[in-house]
């Protein structure tokens, strides 16, 4: 027998497919959810029934190597816990029936690898597998911290809002719109823009195609509490359905103040992603018309839990959907003026003058003077927020509340338990590699603490009670691995 003194890391294999057995042991999420109220569904649904007894026969043939009993019962606790990571880190509701389908699935697989003895491929570890393996674990890390996006402001909420960004967009040449609110936040236009001088003075022309204004992703426009939007237009043409002026809008969460058809005619929307992750939007009721100037503002009230939408400095509130919660959700886009940041065919097609986003509600008064070229920095120290605006509920006011309010994840975050699975395992591997005789169980722990590396990266963008499964996922990933090392000295080492 070789001692543990004498083990190195080329005398150990790893017997099972570990891939496999990270997602079937993760059941790598799509999407993370709070819990809300999730149900337990027993319904049958043969497509999934089918999915899942195909997805686990390869699982139960890898764990066949246990012995059919071992086998189905691995399989049944991995189920559960994907059926249960599902419970509370997914959209949807867990099934009974999948957790009965996986196990049937694992069950026939493990027959097939027990009759014909089927044997699971290995390979060796050695000194350059367990490099690449530190070095891509480092690497996920890393581009998780990169990626993830800007932090909220809570500008407007804990400390006095004020004007966030001032776009006049008067410049001569170049394809750079500055700021001039002083927070240096530049946008790029995407092509040389026309610039025409009328009535409004210098404005850029948007073509509807290939012209918008891209302000990147910042901290200051991601905004939770109350704000205003508000911008000079004169449109060309109009699109066949939204005509985003000002947005900030991916999926389904952020911000974007339109020319839309949502209601019918063409009016102005003002649309957000409430605090429950639904749609709250105010509609205009003036049509647009094509070849005139429009000032158009759209303020949001998060102490009064009002939307208004402003035309010609006027009050032009319409229809409004859904409830208007206490914080809005805005999402980790970049700002764009003339496009939607995620799809095509949202393009503003003409004249676009002095765009302005403030951290603040501003009351009738201070929206006639925008749109007079006053500048307005800041929220008035005399005042309340919002006060001059608390009686819009009345006018289409919807009285709905969210049965469950809570942050909500958004696209991108459907990559975090994969990665932190996948960073589990690697770092399982490392821990292998470098410490051939230590025991599996010590591999675990460098495991869990790999998810604890993507917390601080990852709390301001996923709700609270999604953190904590982060650090477990990685360690299920670790664990994965661990089960399938095989040992020299191990009976059911590959060249026994």
């Amino acid at each position: 027998m070789v001692s543990n003194s004498n083990r190195r890391a080329d005398r150990i294999r790893l017997r099972a497919p570990v891939i496999l057995m990270v997602l079937a042991a993760t059941a790598v999420p799509v999407e993370l959810r709070p819990l809300g109220h999730p149900t337990v569904d027993f319904g049958i649904y043969a497509s999934d029934v089918v999915a899942n007894v195909m997805g686990y026969a390869p699982v139960g043939i890898v764990l066949g190597e246990l012995g059919l009993l071992r086998a189905v019962t691995a399989a049944a606790v991995m189920s559960a816990f994907a059926e249960s990571s599902q419970l509370v880190m997914l959209h949807r509701t867990s099934s009974a029936i999948d957790l009965a389908s996986n196990v049937i699935g694992a069950f026939l697989g493990a027959s097939i690898s027990a009759h014909w003895r089927i044997r699971s491929p290995s390979f060796r570890i050695n000194k350059w597998n367990t490099l690449f393996a530190a070095t891509v674990a480092f690497a996920l890390i890393l581009l998780v911290w990169a990626t993830v996006g800007p932090t909220p402001s809570m500008r407007g909420v804990t400390s006095p809002g004020n004007l966030e960004a001032y776009w006049k967009l008067d410049e001569t040449g170049g394809r750079v719109a500055f700021d001039s609110s002083g927070d240096g936040l530049n946008g790029t236009f995407s092509t040389e823009p026309k610039r025409v001088v009328d009535v409004m003075g210098r404005s850029v022309a948007l073509d509807g195609a290939k012209d918008y204004i891209d302000f990147g992703r910042s901290k200051a426009l991601r905004l939770v509490g109350s704000m205003t939007i508000g911008a000079w237009i004169k449109p060309s043409s109009f699109p066949v359905d939204d005509a985003a002026i000002v947005s900030q809008l991916h999926g389904d969460f952020g911000y974007q103040l339109d020319t839309t058809v949502d209601q019918g005619p063409r009016t102005i929307g003002f649309k957000l992603t409430n605090a429950c992750g639904g749609l709250m939007a105010r509609y205009g009721v003036t049509p647009l018309v094509v070849h005139s100037w429009y000032h158009v503002a759209g303020v949001y009230n998060a102490e009064e839990r009002t939307l208004d939408v402003y035309l010609n400095g006027k009050l032009d509130n319409g229809f409004l959907v859904g409830p208007v919660t206490g914080t809005q959700h805005s999402s980790r886009s970049a700002v764009y003026v003339g496009k939607r940041s995620d799809l095509e065919g949202y393009q503003f097609a003409g004249f676009i003058h002095d765009v302005r986003i403030y951290s603040f509600a501003l009351t009738d008064t201070e929206i006639a003077a925008v749109m007079r070229g006053e500048v307005i920095d800041r929220v008035a120290a005399h005042r309340v927020e919002g006060s001059s605006v608390n009686s819009r509920r009345s006018v289409g006011h919807s009285t709905e509340q969210c049965s469950q309010c809570a942050v909500f994840s958004e696209g991108g975050d459907e990559k975090v338990p994969a990665v932190a699975a996948t960073l589990g395992m690697l770092v399982a591997f490392a821990c292998v590699g470098l410490w051939p005789s230590a025991g599996s169980l010590l591999y675990l722990f460098p495991s869990f603490a790999a998810g604890l590396f993507l917390l601080p990266a990852t709390a301001s963008a996923l709700p609270s009670f999604n953190l904590w499964m982060i650090p477990l996922v990685s360690f299920a990933g670790g664990a994965s691995l661990a089960v399938s090392v095989r040992r020299q000295n191990d009976p059911d080492y590959p060249d026994h």
